[in-house]
């Protein structure tokens, strides 16, 4: 009776532990920066925020192994070291809907250029698995059998509509589409700062492979250097693949106390 317990109990733990695996595979990576480096050790000031994220094929998969797994949510968690103030940019004029079906310029025109968070929004050019360190950008990778399609995107981050939203507007002339990712501002989970939970609309054709957002330097982002260590962390849930997570750290140096005279 104790060994079938034993056993029972066995199984149990290994299953848990190979589901813990599936998680932490690395299909999908996250890269982030928060500058400029040297900051303040007490006070936020205005800064800059960069984030990638990769994403590999699902090789594994029986259907569409040409292509990333198609992802629904990404929450990436930002350090503490780092704050977002909405309040501080003016809001999209523009709803979701409204932005549907929209060029990157008719979206800025729609929301007001005041409203716009991101820089370095344009078609990225270079291959989809690069690492990079700016711009705001997208490539979508479709797997139509004989041939894999490379579909770039060009991304704008906009303040939401809505309170704490942010909108990743994003546009491909090549396949004539827009895709409105929408974000929400949130509390992090312990031992991180705010999160941000992004709702990834269903595609047309294909996944994202690389996504790329520059929130450029003002008060929409403030950061200091209260803790020389940052982490980051990416998780995301798909449709056809077990949910992933990510971690990623970076440092940052605290600017020396001017000496009073």
């Amino acid at each position: 009776m104790r060994r079938t317990i034993f056993a029972t109990v066995l199984a149990l733990v290994s299953t848990l532990v190979i589901t813990g695996i599936a998680k932490a595979d690395d299909i999908q990576s996250i890269t982030a920066n928060l500058t400029p480096a040297k900051r303040d050790k007490k006070k936020f000031k205005p800064a800059q925020i960069y984030v990638e994220i990769l994403t590999k094929d699902n090789v594994d998969a029986s259907v569409l192994p040409n292509q990333p797994p198609s992802a629904y949510n990404t929450k990436v968690n930002f350090p503490k070291n780092a704050k977002f103030d909405p309040k501080a940019v003016p809001r999209c004029k523009a709803t979701e809907a409204e932005l549907q079906n929209t060029t990157s310029d008719q979206a800025v025109s729609l929301c007001g250029n005041k409203a716009v968070v991101s820089k370095g929004s344009n078609l990225p050019s270079d291959p989809p698995g690069r690492n990079h360190a700016t711009g705001t950008s997208a490539w979508v990778t479709a797997d139509f059998g004989v041939v894999v399609g490379q579909i770039p995107v060009q991304v704008t981050a906009i303040n939401g509509h809505d309170k704490n939203t942010l909108f990743l507007h994003s546009y491909a002339p090549s396949a004539n589409n827009t895709s409105v990712l929408v974000g929400k501002l949130k509390k992090g989970p312990k031992g991180y700062g705010n999160q941000l939970d992004v709702t990834i609309p269903p595609l047309l054709a294909g996944a994202i492979s690389r996504f790329t957002t520059t929130v450029k330097k003002g008060k929409y982002v403030q950061a200091r250097c209260k803790n020389k260590n940052e982490k980051w962390q990416a998780i995301s849930k798909y449709d056809n693949h077990s949910t992933t997570s990510d971690d990623y750290k970076s440092k940052c140096k605290q600017k020396k106390k001017k000496k009073k005279k």
